[in-house]
């Protein structure tokens, strides 16, 4: 009997524990602008955000064991969702946020450890992490995302500013202006046809596979990474590629030179398609492919 009792007591101790474990629920609505502002900061856990057709925001989720409160206010057209600890903090929890507002908001999210989702939000998005990862699911008019060591891949913005110091960057269907930096991660732009684009890398590559357009500008550079280029074989631009000490290979017909007739480098300078967009590739170890789609 005795140790019934105690079996008993040791499993609601452990169900408190784990029912601790999963954290404080998060549930709250309130009224916000269609077009404001909404600023959102999560230490460690998820941030997921959804566009709706309400003039309202609503965060469910759970607050994790360690957390102090969750901050929700809405003043004008500004809003403020905050995850906040207690100062000095080391062992709080993750939170998981899922927040759901107007679809012409401008969202701010800033996060350390936390990944960030966002999902059909028309507005402006300024998005910052750590090394969470960012994930832009539909397009914005404008996206500005920036990681340390977390990956960036976004959706069909109409312009995209997005830059990572070891996390990959994929850009899929891009319709205007970009500009992505990475030191170590690679960048891969699939599909779209951008009319301003730079991509820059210190040893990660480059993979673009797309489109520009007329009297675009296309330009990619890396020290060490490798550069591939996928055209539509009628694409009307001029080429100027070179590399120090990388091989350049050109399915568009033209052949590289050497730059000197004791030195490594070589360049490439043709036009395809009578002309009218611009193409730059500089690498200095990296090799560069143009290549036919």
């Amino acid at each position: 009997m005795r140790y019934g009792r105690l079996a008993t007591a040791a499993g609601v101790v452990v169900l408190v524990a784990a029912s601790a474990l999963a954290g404080r629920p998060i549930d709250e609505k309130k009224a916000a602008s269609p077009t404001g502002t909404v600023e959102i900061s999560n230490v460690a856990g998820s941030v997921r955000v959804t566009g709706w057709d309400r003039a309202e925001i609503a965060v469910k989720g759970t607050l994790g064991e360690g957390a102090e409160r969750l901050d929700f206010s809405v003043t004008g057209d500004r809003a403020l969702i905050k995850v906040v600890l207690p100062r000095n903090a080391h062992n709080a929890e993750p939170s998981h946020l899922e927040i759901s507002l107007p679809a012409g908001s401008r969202v701010e999210g800033k996060t350390v450890s936390a990944d960030i989702t966002v999902a059909t939000v028309a507005g402006k998005l300024e998005l910052e992490s750590v090394s969470g990862d960012i994930v832009v699911e539909v397009a914005s008019k404008e996206v500005d995302a920036r990681t340390v060591s977390g990956s960036i891949k976004v959706t069909a913005p109409a312009a995209v500013r997005a830059k990572s110091v070891s996390g990959a960057v994929n850009l899929k269907g891009p319709v205007g202006e970009v500009r992505v930096a990475s030191v170590s991660g690679v960048v891969t732009i699939a599909g779209g046809s951008f009319t301003d684009a730079t991509v820059e890398t210190t040893s990660g590559g480059i993979q673009v596979d797309g489109d520009l357009a007329k009297d675009g500008r296309l330009e990619a550079r890396s020290v060490s990474g490798s550069v591939e280029l996928a055209l539509p074989a009628t694409v009307a631009a001029g080429f100027e590629v070179s590399t120090l000490s990388g091989t350049i290979e050109n399915e568009f017909g033209a052949q590289a030179r050497r730059t000197s007739e004791y030195g490594p480098g070589h360049e490439l300078e043709f036009t395809n398609a009578g002309g009218g967009a611009r193409i730059r590739v500089r690498t200095f170890s990296g090799s560069v492919t143009l290549r036919k789609r």
